[in-house]
C-alpha cells in the first residue's frame, strides 16, 4: 500500500510539473493574477528583430562671421554666413567607416545586447544593424547613431574647455545622502588634464560685482550638443574627477532608473565619439519568416514521431514502458521550465539542442528498460541494475556535456544557445533520472 501511495504521489508530481510547464505559476498581484514564470525568450530567427539603417549625415550647419571675419554664435548685422557640411569631405573615408562600425559594436557589446548583426557598406558608410527586440532595444538604437562626443564649454563664449579626448574613464556611481541615494556620472580626466580641471574649478565660480550682486561664471557639460549639466564651482577639484549629479531619491525604481541612465551614458562616452555624424533613415521591426504556416508540418511530424516512440515503449515493455512514458513527459516539462527560469534564448540551433537532449533521454530510458526487462522482482537487484545503467549512460554523455559547457562561453548566439540547451538538457537528464525516474521504477515493483 505504501509503495502504491508513493507511486501515485510521484505521478501527481509529474502532472503538476506538466501543468506548470504549459500554464505557469500564478500569484495574486493586486486585482490581477500574475504568472511569475518568465516567458520564453526567442532569438531573432524566431521572434524577428529591429532593423536600423543609418547613413552618413548630409546635414549642413551655418557658420556666422562678424565684419572682421571672426566666427560668432549668431548672425551679425554687418557680418556674413556660410553653409558647410557637418561631415568634412576629407573625413568620408573607408577607415572612418570601419572605425564607426567598430565603435558601434563595442557599445552594443558593453550594453550586453543578446543578439545583433551589423553590416557596413564600405563605399558610402551606410550601416545596417539588426537587433533582438527586448527592453534594451530602444537604448541600443540610440547607441548606433549617437556621436557620443562630450564637451565642457564656457556658457557665455561657447569656448570648449575640455572634451572626450581629455577623459580617462567615465562611470556611474551612487552615494547615500540625508535626502536619499544620489546617483552620479563620474568624469575621470587623464593625467594631462587634471591641472586643467583644477584651473577651471578655480575660475568658474560665483563672484560679487561692485554693486554687491552675485555673478555666476558657468560651465556647461554637453553630450552631442545636448546639455547634461550646468554649474559653477564652490570648491577646488584637485583629484581629476568631475561628478555630475543624476538625481537623488529614496524610491528604488527611481534610483535604478537614474543609475541605468548614467551607466548608458558612461558606455556611450567610454568607447569614444564616432569619427562621423550619422542619421537614422529607418528604424522598424521586421517579422520572422518562421510563421506558423512554415513550421506547422515539422511540428506535427515531430509530435507524431514522439507519440509513436512512446507507444512503442508501452507495447514492448508494458507496465515499465508506461512508467517510462510518464517519466519522459515529465523530463520534457522540467527542461522547458528550466529554459524559462534561466531565461535561455531559443534559436533554431537552440531548438536542435533541446531535441538532441530529448533524444538522449529517450535512449537512456530504453537502455534502462532493456536492463530491467528480465530482472527478478527484487528491489535490491533493481536498485543495483538501475544505478549501473545510469552510471554507464552518464559516462557516455560526458563528451556531449563538455561540448555544451565549451559552447556556453561562445559569444555567437546560435552556438551559445545550442550549448546552453545541451548543458541544461544533460544536467537535467542526470538529476531527473537519478531522482524522479528512479523512484517511479522502484515503486512500480510488485513484491
Amino acid at each position: 500500500m505504501e509503495r502504491k501511495l508513493k507511486l501515485i504521489l510521484i505521478i501527481l508530481l509529474i502532472i503538476l510539473i506538466s501543468i506548470i510547464s504549459f500554464g505557469g505559476i500564478f500569484v495574486q498581484n493586486g486585482k490581477y493574477m500574475k504568472n511569475i514564470l518568465p516567458e520564453y525568450k526567442f532569438g531573432m530567427d524566431l521572434a524577428g528583430g529591429r532593423i536600423i539603417i543609418t547613413d552618413v549625415s548630409k546635414e549642413k550647419e551655418t557658420i556666422y562671421y562678424d565684419k572682421d571675419g571672426n566666427i560668432v554664435d549668431t548672425e551679425q548685422k554687418d557680418g556674413t554666413s556660410k553653409e558647410v557640411p557637418i561631415n568634412n569631405e576629407e573625413n568620408l573615408t573607408k577607415e572612418n567607416y570601419l572605425k564607426t562600425k567598430e565603435i558601434i559594436e563595442e557599445r552594443l557589446n558593453e550594453l550586453k545586447i543578446s543578439e545583433y548583426m551589423i553590416r557596413l557598406n564600405e563605399n558610402d558608410g551606410r550601416i545596417i544593424v539588426q537587433l533582438s527586440e527586448d527592453n534594451l532595444t530602444d537604448i541600443a538604437s540610440q547607441f548606433i547613431y549617437s556621436t557620443g562626443k562630450l564637451t565642457i564649454e564656457d556658457k557665455e563664449t561657447k569656448e570648449v574647455l575640455l572634451d572626450s579626448s581629455n577623459l580617462k574613464k567615465v562611470q556611474a556611481s551612487y552615494a547615500s545622502t540625508t535626502s536619499g541615494t544620489a546617483v552620479y556620472l563620474d568624469l575621470e580626466f587623464n593625467k594631462d588634464s587634471v591641472e586643467k580641471l583644477k584651473e577651471i574649478s578655480n575660475t568658474y565660480i560665483s563672484t560679487t560685482d561692485e554693486e554687491g550682486n552675485t555673478v555666476d561664471k558657468n560651465i556647461v557639460v554637453k553630450l552631442d550638443d545636448s546639455t547634461l549639466y550646468e554649474t559653477t564651482f564652490n570648491t577646488e577639484i584637485n583629484n581629476g574627477i568631475l561628478k555630475i549629479p543624476f538625481g537623488t531619491s529614496t524610491d528604488v525604481n527611481t534610483i535604478n532608473a537614474n543609475l541605468n541612465r548614467a551607466t548608458y551614458i558612461a558606455i556611450l562616452i567610454n568607447n569614444g565619439p564616432l569619427p562621423l555624424h550619422y542619421e537614422t533613415q529607418q528604424n522598424r521591426f521586421e517579422k520572422t519568416i518562421m510563421s506558423f504556416e512554415n513550421i506547422k508540418i515539422p511540428v506535427i511530424t515531430l509530435s507524431v514521431i514522439i507519440l509513436l516512440s512512446l507507444i512503442v515503449l508501452i507495447i514492448k515493455y508494458k507496465k515499465l514502458g508506461l512508467f517510462a512514458t510518464i517519466s519522459f513527459i515529465g523530463y520534457i516539462d522540467v527542461l522547458l521550465i528550466a529554459v524559462r527560469i534561466f531565461n535561455l534564448t531559443i534559436t533554431l540551433e537552440g531548438i536542435s539542442g533541446i531535441l538532441i537532449s530529448i533524444i538522449l533521454n529517450y535512449i537512456l530510458l530504453v537502455y534502462i528498460l532493456q536492463t530491467l526487462k528480465n530482472m527478478p522482482k527484487d528491489e535490491n537487484e533493481y536498485k543495483i541494475a538501475y544505478n549501473k545503467s545510469m552510471l554507464s549512460m552518464l559516462l557516455v554523455l560526458v563528451p556531449s556535456l563538455i561540448i555544451g559547457i565549451v559552447l556556453c562561453f561562445v559569444t555567437w548566439l546560435p552556438a551559445f544557445s545550442f550549448g546552453t540547451m545541451i548543458f541544461w538538457g544533460i544536467f537535467i537528464i542526470a538529476l531527473y533520472n537519478i531522482s524522479i525516474t528512479r523512484l517511479l521504477f522502484l515503486n512500480s515493483i510488485n513484491k
